[in-house]
């Protein structure tokens, strides 16, 4: 049931500002002891009853949370564990390991589903012990954001077992070490358009101020407002739960807080343009569409709308991005600062928000949702999807991404992930041309993923330093071990689909400082199973130049060919192109290239090899072409070359297009 104010407000859903609300919350009648009822609604608590019992996925997730829900009871409270681990309490909310969302979350609607008093007592205990500490360390404002949404979720769902006391603690508790503390830094903020930057002496923590501001984690603690990246999402997320959640006890400072947070979001939602891919990788994007999930949900029980940030250029699309960037294995194309696994549970929502029961079709071997309350609560009838009509290949033109797999739903498939696009963003590496590889079940090609983000400058330009941000560290080309130039960027030129020949072709000259068309790379998904990798340098560059790729496959090199083993599986990579090409294996441990700035404290990429091709500087009219072909080692092929430019000819004349 909408609280009194939820329905008022659902009145003023024409309206695109929360200024309009002002006057009506002012005007009404409110109560210290009212919490609105935010996504967790009474109508879905009846949805979910009546789908467990006819819908298998419902059911499973049901049945989940309750076992999850169990456990937590005889575990530790998140304010315990944390006192007795051997970080100290303030960094305990820099990253914040203990999932207070996922535990508040689940405990809250194991009570409203069930009425076993027991959850509702555990999360009870929970929400007043993180009300009683000192402060929320707005220092390490991710942290606190996160803390924030749980204790206004878990406050929300179990509301009604509060006394009148409990509803002060809790509900002072978020207006003081949270809200208070967000006012602080939407109104600094201000500042970021005159100046570009927040000044020094207006720092508002007792925290060291940087030498210099740069864009980025060394200042997103009071920067996050008017930053392009996840924190943004996350942060606000959080601030508007909160407010919603103290809503009918404080109107003025609900409304004051939900003017700033919507009118911010726009900036983290706008990475969602222009097709729904994420510059800082499928990880860092699944965990903002969670966000970006959470707040227009709970902004639509509440308010009855969602200010249109659901309208959001590309949002309807990030869906097709986190399918197509998860391979068949399970394994995300792990991009910039990305693991190979994240939580999806944001597909749940897209599948329903934009009626995309597709979304719903989740790879073999994808891991459950962690957040199995969200999960039931955007859960549509997983009888109602269809099984056919998803594309196997994708670009995504703002990101020049680009994926391709043979067929959906079989764990044995050939799938390749391929990255142009800018290099200039949060979390991403220099790695135009990079690629991933997976057939029979095996991730052969590997991107090494999230670097070690405690090394020095690692948010700053010293972060290309290191191996796994640095070109070197990439599944592309490298000049004399050079990197590729941080304000360039690759496009893609050339994507085709045809029977048995589904290509993409990338100019990566920018991102080497040369010029147009010097250095171009096609990636083709050949007949089914087999993968080329061809590259065409135009004379005229003075330095050697190498083909990378990372594996932790074990590796037997035979000159032009080398046989890859890995979980019983074999691929061989054959290279067609140039004749006196010849494979050559490398460590990929930091401290044995040049990019060895603090490898001590760098992974060391322990089981990862550098399978490579090493070439010298060539005539300056020469066109040097580099092509390696991945294949079942039962394959008889022939070598021909086709030149990029012909990919699209040759495909044409010899298959018909089917978009004709």
């Amino acid at each position: 049931m909408r609280s009194a104010i939820g329905k008022g407000l659902s009145q003023l859903s024409i309206f695109a500002s929360a200024s309009f609300l002002i006057a009506f919350i002012t005007n009404s009648a409110w109560s210290d002891t009212v919490v609105p009822q935010i996504m967790l609604t009474d109508d879905v608590v009846e949805r979910v009853e009546s789908l467990r019992t006819t819908d298998a996925a419902v059911a499973s997730d049901y049945k989940a949370l309750l076992a999850v829900a169990e456990s937590y009871l005889n575990r530790p409270t998140i304010v315990e564990a944390l006192r007795t681990s051997e970080t100290d309490l303030q960094n305990g909310f820099v990253g914040f390991d203990q999932k207070p969302v996922e535990r508040l979350t689940t405990l809250g609607m194991a009570w409203r589903l069930t009425g076993d008093k027991r959850y509702a007592d555990r999360t009870k205990l929970e929400l007043l012990q993180l009300s009683d500490l000192e402060t929320w360390h707005p220092e390490h404002f991710l942290g606190l954001s996160r803390v924030t949404l749980a204790v206004a979720l878990g406050y929300s769902w179990i509301s009604e077992t509060l006394d009148e006391d409990e509803h002060a603690v809790i509900r002072s508790a978020l207006i003081n070490k949270a809200l208070n503390e967000a006012t602080k830094v939407y109104e600094l903020d201000k500042a970021y358009f005159d100046k570009g930057w927040v000044v020094p002496q207006r720092w508002m923590h007792p925290t060291p101020v940087p030498s210099s501001l740069p864009d980025g984690t060394a200042t997103a603690d009071i920067t996050w407002p008017v930053a392009s990246f996840n924190w943004n999402i996350i942060c606000n997320s959080g601030m508007i739960v909160a407010s919603l959640a103290i809503s009918e006890a404080e109107p003025e400072l609900a409304t004051q807080i939900i003017e700033s947070a919507q009118t911010s979001l726009r900036n983290g939602f706008a990475m969602f343009a222009p097709d729904g891919a994420w510059p800082e990788g499928p990880m860092y994007g699944a965990l903002s569409g969670r966000d970006a999930a959470i707040a227009i949900t709970s902004l639509e029980t509440v308010l009855g709308h969602d200010f249109d940030l659901s309208k959001t250029d590309g949002m309807v699309n990030f869906g097709d991005y986190l399918t197509h960037a998860t391979g068949p294995t399970g394994m995300l194309f792990n991009y910039g600062d990305s693991d190979t696994n994240t939580d999806l549970v944001a597909l749940t929502w897209l599948a329903s928000h934009f009626n995309r029961p597709d979304y719903n079709l989740r790879v073999a071997d994808s891991k459950p949702s962690s957040h199995i309350a969200l999960d039931l609560i955007w859960r549509q009838n997983s009888k109602a999807m269809p099984v056919d009509g998803r594309q196997r290949s994708f670009w995504f033109g703002g990101l020049g991404l680009v994926t391709m797999r043979t067929a959906w739903d079989d764990r044995q498939s050939t799938y390749v992930g391929f990255k142009a696009g800018p290099l200039r963003s949060h979390h991403n590496n220099l790695d135009a041309g990079t690629f991933v590889l997976e057939a029979d079940g095996v991730r052969w090609a590997v991107d090494l993923g999230i670097g070690n983000y405690h090394l020095p400058g690692y948010f700053t330009d010293k972060r290309f330093d290191y191996y796994r941000t640095a070109t070197i560290g990439q599944n592309t080309l490298t000049f004399n071990s050079a990197n590729q130039q941080t304000t360039g960027r690759a496009q893609i030129e050339e994507f085709g689909q045809f029977p048995d020949f589904t290509f993409a072709v990338a100019d990566l000259s920018e991102p080497y400082a040369l010029p147009v068309g010097a250095v171009r790379r096609g990636i083709a998904l050949i007949e089914g199973n087999r993968v080329l990798v061809q590259d065409e340098i135009k004379g005229g560059h003075s330095e050697p130049v190498s083909w990378t790729m990372h594996t932790d496959a074990q590796i037997q090199i035979d000159g032009q060919t080398a046989i890859l083993r890995k979980d019983g599986k074999e691929l061989l990579a054959r290279i067609l192109s140039p004749p006196e090409g010849r494979f050559t294996l490398r460590s990929a441990d930091p401290c044995k290239t040049p990019y060895d700035s603090n490898c001590a404290d760098q992974n060391p990429n322990t089981g990862v090899s550098r399978l490579m091709i090493d070439l010298g500087v060539q005539n300056a009219d020469t066109l040097q072409t580099i092509a390696v072909r991945f294949e079942s080692i039962k394959s008889e092929t022939d070598k021909t070359i086709i030149p990029l430019s012909e990919w699209r000819l040759q495909a044409t004349l010899s298959k018909p297009d089917p978009s004709e």
